[in-house]
């Protein structure tokens, strides 16, 4: 389980940063998300299975790897907990563009040379062990995740766009060289910056030898901690004679590695390559107490805070972050076609866990061809090459000439005077060959050919 830090004085917070700071333990546990993720969390718009189509349209691939940045951790978690990060954000964002479908390999307590390590076995084809990735790493998924190294191999060769964020467990010694004063503290970090160039160079290589198309973004480090006197004061970072300022300090050391990846993506970009960097440090400065859980002693991103890092990440893929309008309070779902929002007066309606919608508002909004029989109450609705008739009240459809059970028949809705024909989101979706997503946070069904 993840260790919860349940004090919540600064002094005590402050304490507990300490310690994990220095020494690194952090209390990570195990993470309750697959590897390969797309948790779509689909009780609003379940699909029927065995759903025949034809034709299956390109998927856009997103494919994260990195540390507990790249996980989602939050302290608190436990074995029923989903994350919800800054690759789930992303993920989402695609959604709003295009098809698509993404994998997580964020392993806690990952450092630059393990995901070295682990990138380069990826790159030649052969197998590695957890132990193999970095020597006793904190995530007893770890194994697991090593085990996985083909199938990352292979999802890395199809990879559209590859999520980076690394470099935070190797950084976070900075803090212990400080109290030695300057001379020491700058000769260590320009080691570390020297290193983390050379290493994070290395597994990007390793990616484009797998992948030279792929969109590569890396993520920068922030600095979690406060211009709190009390804070700073336990982590021997309050002002000394030669040591004033350290909180300007920590975040001119954020700002070098900045620049570092800054060269490094703007040279291998040189190349030809796609490969660029998703700056987020700023958005936390003077707000680290609210963008991460420093007040709780650990240093991870907040909900808050994990936005901050995705809007980065989509600035940099898309240039804007999209969003759905807001909702009127007697409306449970957006739903979102081919990157269009569907809103006109004919409200979707959830029944018995399932969202149902006028059938000629969804078959425009998919631009589809329908045709209703009065005599049977039957709608056939019409896309490409895939057919699909449902009947009212019926718990069969039919899908290319083939009966497939449904747990959800259609049925008909008043809407002011009249009666519109509601018909099962997710069965007449993906029986039309459309990918179906319902994203939880966002209470956003997504609909993409």
């Amino acid at each position: 389980m993840y260790s919860k830090f349940r004090k919540k004085a600064p002094k005590a917070a402050a304490v507990m940063l300490s310690t994990a700071l220095i020494t690194g333990s952090l209390g990570l546990s195990l993470l309750a998300v697959p590897v390969q993720a797309n948790t779509s969390g689909g009780y609003a718009v379940s699909a029927a299975a065995a759903v025949p189509t034809a034709k299956v349209h390109s998927t856009y691939r997103i494919v994260a790897i990195g540390d507990s940045l790249t996980a989602g951790y939050e302290p608190g978690m436990n074995l029923t907990s989903v994350p919800y990060g800054f690759v789930e954000r992303v993920y989402e964002q695609a959604l709003f563009r295009s098809r698509a479908a993404y994998s997580n390999y964020g392993i806690l307590g990952l450092k630059l040379d393990g995901l070295q390590r682990w990138l380069k076995a990826t790159e030649s084809g052969q197998t590695i062990t957890a132990d193999g990735i970095q020597p006793s790493l904190p995530d007893p998924r770890a194994e697991q995740i090593a085990s996985q190294t083909s199938k990352l191999q292979q999802e890395l060769k199809q990879a559209d766009l590859v999520l980076i964020s690394i470099g935070g467990n190797d950084f976070r010694g900075l803090l212990a060289q400080i109290p030695s004063g300057r001379s020491v503290s700058d000769e260590w970090l320009k080691q570390e910056l020297d290193r983390y160039e050379a290493s994070l160079e290395a597994s990007i290589r390793s990616i484009l030898t797998l992948q030279p198309k792929a969109q590569i973004v890396i993520s920068d480090q922030y600095s979690p901690v406060p211009d709190m006197p009390v804070v700073l004061a336990v982590l021997g970072l309050d002002n000394k004679e030669g040591l004033t300022d350290n909180y300007q300090y920590l975040l001119d050391a954020a700002k070098k590695l900045k620049e570092r990846l800054e060269h490094l993506t703007a040279r291998i970009a040189k190349e030809g390559y796609q490969v660029q960097g998703a700056y987020s440090s700023e958005s936390f400065i003077n707000r680290e107490n609210t963008a991460t859980y420093i007040t709780k002693g650990d240093i991870h991103p907040t909900q808050k805070g994990y936005a901050y890092m995705a809007e980065a990440f989509t600035k940099t893929v898309w240039g804007e972050t999209l969003a759905v309008a807001e909702r009127p309070e007697n409306v449970e779902i957006s739903i979102v076609v081919d990157g269009k929002e569907l809103i006109n007066p004919n409200k979707p309606v959830l029944k018995s866990g399932r969202t149902y919608v006028a059938f000629r508002d969804i078959a425009d909004a998919m631009k589809a061809t329908t045709q209703w029989d009065n005599k049977t109450s039957t709608v056939t609705i019409t896309y490409g090459e895939n057919v699909v008739a449902i009947k009212i009240g019926e718990s069969a459809m039919t899908v290319n000439g083939k009966k497939v059970a449904i747990d959800s028949p259609a049925f008909l809705h008043k809407v002011g005077k009249e009666q519109k024909t509601y018909v099962p989101l997710a069965v007449l979706a993906d029986g039309l060959g459309f990918q179906v997503e319902y994203r939880a946070p966002l209470k956003t069904a997504f609909i993409n050919k």
